[in-house]
Parts: C-alpha cells; sequence; structure tokens
C-alpha cells in the first residue's frame, strides 16, 4: 500500500510526539483488528445498513487500549462504502447526552466532509458537507448552477423524499440556493439553525420566509436528527455512521447529570437502532463504565450487557472488546513497529537497516511488555519506537541493548505523564 510523504511525515510527527494515532493513515499501521473490521464490513456497512437498518456497537477497552485508533479504521471503513462519518470527541468535563439538543448539535457540528486521496486533514461541519456535495453535483457554486440539470433534480429529489420535518427539509433547500446565490444574510441564518446553535430574532423571521417555522430544541431533536440521517440518504450516502469517543470521563460524572447522561444514551441507542436507516452509533468506553456504570440502570444494561464479545461469529454483540485481538500483545507490538520503519523512511527519504531496526522493534516491545506503567505500554512502545527511528537516522544505527531500551522507554513515560496525553 503506497503512501505519499506528506501523510507519512503526518503519522510519524503524531505518532512520535505523543503516541496517538493520526485522524488520516492509521491503515498503513492497523495490526490486530482485521477480524472484527471484516465482519463489520460483512454484516453492517455492506449490507444491513446500506438496505436501511441501523445499528449500535460499544467499544471497550482500557485505556491506550487502541480505542480511537479502531474509531478512525471504522471511519476509514464507512467512507469506504459511501457513509457519511461524524466523529465527536467529547469532552473531558461534559457530555452531549445531558440535553437532546446537544446530541444533534454536536452531531452536526462533527460531520466530516471527506476528498478522496491522501489529504491530512478532513473539514467539519454540516454545512460544509453539504457545500461540497452539492460541488459533487454542479461543480462551481455560481448562479449557472440554479439551471444545471443536475441541481434541478437533487431538488425535485428533496422536495419528494420523505423527510420527517418539512421544516428540515426547507433548511436544507434553503441553504442550497443562499449558497448559490450567495445571500450572506440568508446562508448566515440557515447555517445557524443547521448547526443547532442559538437563532436571533431576525433569523427567525427570514428562516420564516422559507418555511422553517420550527426550532431544533430538546424536545424535537431526535426528529431533526433522524431527518438529517434521512437528507444523508437522499444526498446518494449510504447513510450515517456515528462514531462518540474518549467517553472515558463519563464514568466520573456521578448523581443527578449521570443519570440524565444515560438515560439520553440509551435513547440514542434506542433511535439509532428504530429510527435511523442507515445509521450506525459506536460508542467508545473504558470496561469501568460497563462494568461499574451500567449495572446501576437497568435500562440501559438490558441494551448493553453481552453474553459474548462481537465477532464474525456473534455478530448481534453490541460489545467490541478490544482486548480480544487477533494476535497476542508482543506480536501486535512487533507488527506496528514493523509497518512504521518504511512509513518512517518515506517521511524523511531514508534508508533504514531494516534487520537492525526491527530487532529494536523486539526488544522495545518486550521491554514494554514487562514494565509495570501507568500509561498504556502501547502508546508508549509506539512513541519509544519512533523516538529510536529518529536517533538512529540522525547517527549511528545500532541494536539497543537492554539497558538502553530502559532508558529510552522511560523517558517516553516521564514525558507522556507530564503532558497528560489523551489515551490511545
Amino acid at each position: 500500500m503506497s503512501i505519499s510523504p506528506l501523510l507519512a511525515r503526518h503519522i510519524i510527527e503524531n505518532l512520535g510526539t505523543s503516541g496517538t494515532p493520526p485522524a488520516r493513515g492509521v491503515q498503513h499501521f492497523n495490526v490486530g483488528n482485521q477480524s472484527l473490521l471484516n465482519a463489520l464490513e460483512e454484516y453492517y456497512f455492506s449490507s444491513y445498513l446500506q438496505d436501511g437498518g441501523g445499528a449500535y456497537k460499544i467499544v471497550v477497552g482500557e485505556y491506550g487500549s487502541g480505542k480511537s485508533h479502531f474509531l478512525y479504521c471504522l471511519q476509514d471503513l464507512a467512507w469506504n462504502y459511501q457513509y457519511a462519518v461524524a466523529k465527536v470527541d467529547l469532552s473531558p468535563v461534559e457530555t452531549p447526552y445531558n440535553d437532546q439538543r446537544l446530541v444533534y448539535a454536536a452531531v452536526a457540528r462533527n460531520l466530516i466532509w471527506h476528498e478522496k486521496g491522501e489529504e491530512i486533514k478532513d473539514e467539519r461541519g454540516l454545512t460544509r458537507f453539504l457545500e461540497g456535495t452539492l460541488s459533487r453535483f454542479v461543480g462551481n457554486h455560481t448562479l449557472d448552477a440554479l439551471s444545471h440539470p443536475n441541481y434541478i433534480a437533487l431538488v425535485e429529489t428533496i422536495e419528494k423524499a420523505t423527510i420527517e420535518s418539512l421544516a428540515y427539509k426547507r433548511a436544507i433547500l434553503g441553504y442550497f440556493e443562499a449558497l448559490l446565490r450567495r445571500n450572506e444574510d440568508r446562508l448566515d441564518s440557515v447555517t445557524r439553525w443547521l448547526m443547532g446553535e442559538v437563532t436571533s430574532p431576525d433569523d427567525t423571521k427570514l428562516l420564516r420566509r422559507l418555511g422553517v417555522t420550527e426550532k431544533i430544541s430538546r424536545p424535537n431533536a431526535f426528529r431533526m436528527l433522524r431527518s438529517l440521517v434521512q437528507t444523508i440518504r437522499e444526498l446518494s450516502y449510504n447513510g450515517l455512521v456515528l462514531l462518540f469517543d474518549e467517553v472515558d470521563r463519563m464514568a466520573s460524572i456521578g448523581g443527578k447529570a449521570e443519570r440524565l447522561a444515560t438515560d439520553n444514551l440509551r435513547e440514542v441507542i434506542d433511535r439509532t437502532r428504530d429510527d435511523l436507516p442507515g445509521s450506525m452509533f459506536v460508542y467508545a468506553v473504558p470496561p469501568q463504565f460497563v462494568n461499574d456504570t451500567v449495572p446501576r440502570y437497568p435500562a440501559l444494561q438490558q441494551r448493553v450487557q453481552a453474553f459474548g464479545s462481537f465477532s464474525r461469529t456473534n455478530y448481534f454483540s453490541p460489545q467490541i472488546n478490544l482486548e480480544r485481538l487477533d494476535v497476542d500483545e508482543n506480536v501486535l507490538m512487533l507488527t506496528i513497529g514493523e509497518k512504521l520503519i518504511p512509513i518512517f523512511e518515506t517521511a524523511f527519504k531514508t534508508d533504514l537497516d531494516r534487520q537492525t531496526q526491527q530487532a529494536n522493534a523486539e526488544i522495545l516491545a518486550n521491554v514494554a511488555s514487562d514494565l509495570y506503567l501507568d500509561v498504556n505500554h502501547r502508546r508508549v512502545f509506539v512513541k519509544s519506537f519512533v523516538a529510536v527511528l529518529a536517533q538512529q537516522n540522525a547517527g549511528t544505527e545500532h541494536t539497543l541493548n537492554e539497558a538502553e531500551a530502559n532508558a529510552i522507554m522511560r523517558g517516553q513515560v516521564a514525558e507522556l505523564s507530564a503532558g497528560d496525553t489523551p489515551p490511545y
């Protein structure tokens, strides 16, 4: 699999700085989860979701076990099958599940506009997604596009479509027309409405002229989310994949906020399964959330509990366990190391002694497994190995001894602990 120097450098820069995966390019060093991805592809992305089904999965893994990495793999898989993707990185101090309107706003804010190729960064936002999609139909956004056959067909398709909220349908059509006419005032008002932001009285007057007579609020938030999914399918996508990351923080919310959040989470699960055609909701959590928090809420427990982890032979299970991978821990780290060597070479236009660096990967993997670390040893291994590649590329290549490997790894542990980097 070829890789551009820019993407290679982006990968190495992320892994070397924090040990965390980049948003683009994880397929170039992905190891150990292929059986899980294959099962999701076979039973959901290529079949059930395309036919209008909805599903949810809970990704369970300790800090640093690769939850973010796995979600990026799902993101790439979804794009390969023409799904829209919203990836929401939850705040350490809040969760949108306290308010259903915030769930909609989080999805609208984090819907990704993805261009094919190896660009290292995608743009986010529902209106950017709509703008990019319109470009695929009509090319440049000019007045001439209003008479473009593709635009006329697009408008007719949306007008005839079964979109639950008429206000939502009118807002989408209003956004497209304002974009082509370059009507900035109308564009700003419709953008605020579609993004779930606070609208002004002037916005309300303008929106009413377009037939947008509702506000997106807590009572109608899921109806608006359903309308968004219906719109996405009418725009020739197969559906929407919702990836919610960094839910580790939710385990410490406590009290009334926790009760409200878990109740709204249960509703998101139910809505995805029953009311969001072509959608998959994926929620990344630590084991403590499943083992300690969920049992306190029987309604949520009924939806999350599983008598076995997700696999090709147990694909109905809602729980994807990242502690049960295709290879054991040492093989996993060693194989990641072997894949990082050519990526580093491409990034810095250099040639390394593969045998020497593979030996160094093996030594570091053994040290990472043997040491008790406050942060996860996979992440420390990746960061340490990238540091070793850089040092050896700048100096003389040699095989590390155990003392060197220990010193390098302890230095990386201290750096990660001081920086309080989010878990990998």
